[in-house]
């Protein structure tokens, strides 16, 4: 199966304040999501903490329970989902496999040399107070001068539309290109909007 990426627009300065805020409208908004419900009741054996225990102790200034940092960070991703923005492009990339193949065309096709997407998207941790995460979700942040930068690099990609594919028709048959440049196009987007909108951009992988 393997590990995706996936992205979203925050205020980062707005999801800080929520720790320690006891603010229980913005505990049930949460609550309310889709990405909650998911993740709320995901308890390894041999842990004590659910993404639900965390998320209450990330409001309620509670003391963390800090053998089980993979709690937090999926608290991290519903506080980021219900307080954050939807980006432009949502397709999942495959950690290892699509980052690869997006690296090489992006170098071969494009000239974009020492282009490393996975380094990138998550060589600056994030800034919130919550236990070290020893393994998954992997979380990292591209703050708004780093999107800039990374607008720049890219600028002189440009997509053809013969290689727009849509990832939701499973009856089609498409090649590793078409959907690396699927992907390029979508990072492209995701950066302009977050610039254009005043949002970093916060990356989780597992």
């Amino acid at each position: 199966m393997g590990y995706y990426i996936f992205s979203y627009g925050i205020d980062t300065d707005k999801i800080k304040s929520i720790f320690g805020s006891n603010n229980e409208n913005i505990f049930e908004s949460i609550k309310k999501t889709d990405t909650f419900e998911h993740y709320k009741d995901f308890l390894p054996k041999g842990f004590k903490t659910s993404p639900e225990r965390a998320l209450e102790d990330i409001i309620r200034n509670r003391q963390y329970d800090e053998n089980s940092g993979f709690a937090y960070g999926y608290a991290i991703i519903c506080i980021s989902v219900a307080l954050g923005e939807k980006l432009p492009y949502t397709q999942e990339i495959k950690l290892g496999y699509e980052t690869d193949l997006i690296d090489k065309y992006l170098d071969e096709n494009f000239a974009v040399a020492d282009f490393t997407l996975d380094d990138i998207l998550f060589e600056e941790i994030h800034p919130f107070n919550i236990p070290l995460i020893d393994d998954w979700p992997i979380i990292g942040i591209c703050y708004k001068r780093r999107l800039k930068e990374l607008q720049d690099i890219l600028k002189d990609v440009k997509i053809s539309e013969e290689y727009e594919v849509n990832p939701l028709d499973m009856n089609a048959e498409y090649d590793d290109s078409e959907f690396m440049y699927m992907h390029i196009k979508g990072l492209k987007e995701n950066i302009d909007y977050c610039i254009e909108n005043n949002l970093d951009m916060i990356n989780f992988c597992h």
